[in-house]
């Protein structure tokens, strides 16, 4: 079937006649379209501008935006299992109860973006930009963030036991009562991270995390390995301890 290119489509009933003829859509234009309770095998989105499109409680097998811009688009309780969002731009996009389980968001910008109740178990978030966003109500199971942006993101509570961290960017980031046991960070920023007494970092390798600021020592440490260098900055940031040769 042919893409269709170019079009301005306003509402679910033009879109779903269209999807008779082709799941495919180039450089199209859905700004504010409602599209609320839609239901679709697949639909796929390239160079797209869906800027305030109303996605709410779609049900779509296999959803693809690729290069589109979803500034303010509302996927809340939307079932996207599986659905693919690659280099997307959808700042403060609202996915509330949505369920992206096995989701892939990779390379998109979702800063202030609201997951409240929304499932990503298995998602994968790969450089991704999550800046000042609110995940601790939000399902993180086994979630994939090499290279994701997290400065000043809230991740209360949540667990990242035994994870590999690598090129995360925690600055910021509210870490209140998030569970670090034995994770290993790799080329991880944690600078001015916010830490409390129920943080939990036993065990966790932080050779490769840089947490000037973080005040590190609010939080459970055993067991935890640092380098000397990161040791004499942890004992002076804490304590005002000189280490000595």
């Amino acid at each position: 079937m042919a893409a269709h290119e170019g079009l301005t489509i306003a509402d679910a009933g033009q879109l779903a006649d269209l999807l008779r003829r082709g799941v495919l859509f180039r450089r199209c234009n859905l700004d504010g379209a409602d599209l609320a309770d839609l239901e679709a095998e697949e639909m796929a989105f390239e160079g797209c501008s869906l800027r305030g499109t109303d996605f709410s409680r779609l049900a779509c097998a296999a959803f693809r935006a690729v290069g589109s811009h979803l500034e303010k688009a509302r996927f809340d309780k939307a079932d996207l299992q599986e659905a693919q969002f690659l280099g997307c731009a959808c700042a403060a996009a609202s996915f509330r109860g949505a369920r992206l389980n096995l989701a892939r968001m990779a390379n998109c910008d979702l800063s202030l973006c609201a997951f409240e109740g929304a499932n990503l178990f298995r998602a994968d978030l790969s450089g991704s930009r999550l800046r000042a966003v609110d995940l601790a109500q939000a399902r993180l199971d086994a979630v994939t963030l090499d290279g994701a942006d997290l400065s000043m993101a809230s991740l209360r509570f949540m667990a990242f036991r035994r994870y590999r961290l690598t090129g995360v960017n925690f600055s910021e980031a509210d870490l209140s009562g998030c569970d670090f046991t034995e994770a290993v960070f790799q080329g991880c920023h944690l600078t001015g991270a916010i830490v409390t007494a129920e943080t939990r970092l036993d065990g966790a390798d932080l050779r490769g995390a840089f947490f000037s600021g973080a005040e590190l020592g609010k939080a459970s440490l055993r067991g935890a390995i640092m380098s000397a260098a990161q040791a004499r900055q942890f004992l002076f940031e804490a304590h005002g301890i000189v280490v000595a040769d």
